[in-house]
């Protein structure tokens, strides 16, 4: 959606708010908990100079950390990832150096006014841009994937009725090029110019599955891989989080207290649905305390991968955030994307994710994403995904189920290609085959028969001719789960024994799901 007319009615009646600035100590914290994302990386060129929009980190005092077209090649002050509460409707551009968001500084006045700084917490007014996107050529060696774009922001919300008109009014980012200018980016045009164009280009060899290729599976002695997952039901106000929004001090207490199994065993791999990606570095921390602490005790790589929006057909996705009001109106922490997340043993070097098939009828729809780790020494690969929500939601007569249960067939064979067992799991938005179920009642149910027809999966208990069912893990009745929705498959020569269900769900609307995978010597 191009128009300025459009997006006013979207925003209408949504109340947006400046985010206050980071100060310099805390961009290490911050940078550091962003750095376990699995999303894509994005650089922004000016069609005018050709130059990449780069963050002045030694910039000093009021001009610190703004944004010039100044760069000849896309280093980590060039590099953002992009972001949106409004459906893909809006995009905002957080910084990796900086670890925050682009923010036009409306608050600053003659020749600075509107400049762009990367020092935004969360994206309030100031964060939000409204892209257009042009069919024009991008550059000669801009990369496949690359795509021309103005940007406009404004002072305040076009719905804030104390607002001026001049307040109210949006700018185009301009790329200030003049005989005294030095490429510094300012929301302050009235209309786009060539200085007002830029080339949004994907930026290569961000994520480890982009600089090498996968490490080949080693030869494994025989084992148990305990593993667990669990929708978190971090980012909706239903839940009992405090506020509905789990925050991270919160959330670690709430998985500490359901890492152990109904046999007492510990994880080795976990599955994470519906969860922040800035809680990752978090949870980490928290499952490397000794056991005594409320953790494993052992070393742990935890990784994010984020769900998306498509605001544009024509545009990239955008990372969705995850909320920053909870049910009370109350604004909270800045929490990051949204979307799944694996915690796997400090090993794996290598992780990719993969943007699942979802539908795009209506802007709202989730881009549904996948993530993968290997792990070389026990031959093993680690996948988790959120399936699209079925009836009276995104997928309602499963079609979209169906291709993503294909599609994570297709992922696993290419790590047994390499010689890995797959074991994979999360929240499918599926009943099991077993009974058979239509739409209304959580199915298709038959959709998942090409998984169970190549897997085993944890409920059957290791007998391939047993029912394809299993406990229920959600949609809660009395205080009691009645469907099953989340899964653990493993190999068919690597069984699952010990499934169980945590005895309770916690702050979530999801039971834990455990089993260990018997694993022969490869």
């Amino acid at each position: 959606m191009n128009t300025v007319a459009a997006f006013c009615v979207l925003i209408s009646g949504l109340l947006l708010f400046s985010a206050g600035p980071a100060s310099a100590t805390a961009v290490s914290a911050d940078a550091d908990a962003v750095a376990k994302s699995a999303g894509q990386k994005w650089a922004l060129r000016s069609l005018a100079n050709r130059k990449y929009v780069s963050v002045r980190l030694h910039d000093a005092d009021s001009k610190e950390w703004r944004l010039r077209a100044s760069a000849d090649r896309p280093g980590t002050w060039e590099r953002f990832t992009l972001h949106t509460n409004h459906a893909g409707r809006t995009i905002g551009f957080r910084s990796e150096i900086t670890g925050f968001l682009a923010s036009a500084e409306f608050a600053d006045g003659g020749d600075q006014k509107g400049m762009l700084r990367a020092r935004g917490v969360r994206l309030g007014q100031w964060q939000q841009f409204i892209p257009h996107y042009l069919d024009e050529a991008v550059l000669p060696d801009s990369p496949r994937g690359s795509v021309v774009v103005t940007l406009q922001a404004s002072e305040k919300a076009q719905s804030d009725g104390k607002a001026t008109d001049a307040q109210r009014e949006l700018n185009y980012v301009s790329a200030e090029l003049g005989a005294d200018s030095d490429g510094e980016l300012r929301a302050r045009a009235a209309s786009a110019g060539l200085w007002e164009k830029f080339v949004l280009e994907p930026v290569a060899g961000t994520l480890a599955s982009d600089t090498h290729d996968m490490p080949a599976a080693g030869s494994a002695p025989a084992s148990d891989l305990n593993v667990m997952t669990w929708n978190l039901c971090a980012n909706n106000r239903s839940c009992t989080w405090s506020g509905g929004l789990a925050g991270y001090a919160e959330l670690n207490s709430g998985i500490s207290a359901h890492l152990r199994s109904g046999s007492g065993a510990l994880p080795d791999v976990i599955f994470f649905q519906e969860f922040c990606e800035k809680h990752a570095k978090r949870v980490e921390e928290m499952l490397e305390k000794p056991v005594g602490e409320g953790g494993t005790g052992r070393q742990w790589d935890v990784r994010f991968a984020p769900i998306h929006n498509e605001g544009d057909a024509n545009g990239p996705l955008a990372q969705k955030q995850c909320a920053i009001k909870d049910k009370n109106d109350k604004v909270v922490a800045d929490r990051g994307a949204y979307g799944v997340a694996i915690a796997v043993p400090d090993e794996n070097v290598w992780y990719k994710r993969y943007d699942l098939v979802s539908p795009t009828s209506d802007i709202k729809y989730e881009q549904r994403t996948a993530v993968c780790a290997v792990l070389p020494s026990r031959a093993v690969a680690a996948c988790t995904a959120h399936l699209s929500a079925g009836y009276l939601y995104d997928d309602p007569d499963g079609t979209w189920r169906r291709r993503q249960a294909q599609q994570l067939l297709d992922i696993t064979r290419t790590y047994e290609a390499k010689g890995y067992r797959v074991v994979f799991g999360g929240d499918f938005n599926l009943v099991p085959p077993y009974p058979q179920a239509g739409p209304k009642e959580g199915g298709p149910s038959e959709a998942l028969d090409p998984v169970y027809d190549k897997y085993l999966e944890c409920g059957q208990q290791g007998d391939p001719n047993a029912k394809r069912t299993g406990e229920p893990t959600a949609n809660a009745s009395n205080g009691k789960p009645t469907r099953k929705i989340d899964y653990i498959f493993s190999p068919k020569n690597a069984p699952v024994r010990n499934c169980s269900v945590s005895p309770d769900s916690g702050h979530s609307d999801h039971w834990t799901l455990y089993g260990t995978v018997s694993l022969p010597a490869t």
